[in-house]
């Protein structure tokens, strides 16, 4: 294979970076910024007059997460991806800040969009109800990364920091306002109950009514997004088109479209995402989302019969519930 010339690997380089700013900051006098050189010799660079030193281009990677690998071996075969692991140095507060920042920056596009395919309900809804947010957060940081601090405690709603409380709750109103077409299953919900049953067996609440609290309000969760889809917009009024599908998603991939730039993100081992740019992983996985919309069935703004059946079977599932717990 022939290998592109150092110009041309250059511009690809480049262009990663510029598609990871937004369209308002100018990328030559970001540019000059990070490598500390004036305007002009910013431009050189774009234009590959002038070569990048190692020294620069390793800043550059380390600053926006990218790599010169992709471009010195291109492959519709290889993708880079940038990797975000919640641990206990990447903690719940800089994922929830991190991830926050990827929403504004869709948001401040003008032409923007999510397509969802969501084998959990998206966890943005979780985080407009205080108690479900709360204890989302808490499996998260007591079960699955097992933080010292939390590990020996029982939940209780006060547990988490009002910070952290209202840092996820910033993320719910900037998903609210970005259009959304989503595919949903009816197991979306399952993990949810299957959480809430487990912290009940293992007399993890503090309050031994809370797991009917909980599915209380995963009920009242539900029927606040039923009214949103038969209406076809979210609660800010940005576009909400609802697509049910018989088949289990194998995972949480979005599509999201900022202006004429794409990014994918893929959720993996509850929390943690892979992120890519890549045009070659988009190109696949906007056709794989496609072909997913149209072996489902649009249930928002339309379809009433089965957007009733496929919302009441989730009710029943958390009736079901209930009832097994008391």
């Amino acid at each position: 294979m022939t290998t592109p010339p150092l110009t041309s690997i250059q511009s690809e380089f480049l262009d990663q970076i510029r598609n990871r700013l937004s369209d308002k900051i100018s990328f030559v006098d970001k540019l000059a910024e990070i490598l500390n050189v004036s305007r002009d010799s910013a431009y050189r660079r774009i234009r590959g007059e002038t070569v990048l030193s190692l020294d620069e281009a390793k800043k550059l990677c380390d600053l926006f997460g990218v790599s010169l690998d992709i471009h010195m071996s291109p492959s519709v075969n290889t993708s880079l991806f940038h990797h975000r692991a919640l641990s206990h140095s990447y903690t719940l507060e800089r994922w929830l800040k991190s991830v926050a920042s990827n929403l504004s920056h869709i948001n401040s596009c003008q032409q923007k969009e999510m397509i969802i395919a969501a084998r959990d309900m998206p966890i943005f809804n979780n985080f407009r109800i205080p108690e479900l947010s709360a204890f989302k957060m808490f499996v998260w940081l007591k079960t699955i990364i097992k933080d010292p601090n939390y590990v020996h405690q029982l939940f209780e709603e006060h547990l988490i920091p009002a910070e952290t409380q209202d840092d996820a709750y910033r993320l719910w109103k900037l998903y609210a306002t970005v259009p959304s077409i989503e595919i949903w299953s009816d197991e979306a919900i399952h993990e949810t109950i299957k959480q809430i049953e487990f912290y009940h067996e293992c007399r993890f609440f503090s309050n031994k009514n809370m797991a009917a609290l909980l599915l209380d309000r995963l009920n009242g969760l539900i029927t606040m997004i039923m009214d949103e889809a038969a209406n076809g917009k979210k609660s800010s009024g940005a576009d909400f088109q609802l697509f049910v599908n018989d088949m289990l998603i194998a995972n949480n991939t979005v599509l999201a479209r900022r202006d004429h730039k794409r990014i994918v993100y893929i959720n993996y081992n509850t929390l943690n995402l892979l992120t890519t740019f890549q045009d070659s992983f988009c190109d696949k996985t906007e056709k794989y989302l496609s072909n997913l919309v149209k072996n489902s069935i649009l249930i928002s703004a339309s379809a009433e019969k089965e957007r009733n059946k496929f919302f009441n079977k989730m009710k029943e599932k958390i009736e079901a519930s209930k009832h097994r717990l008391t």
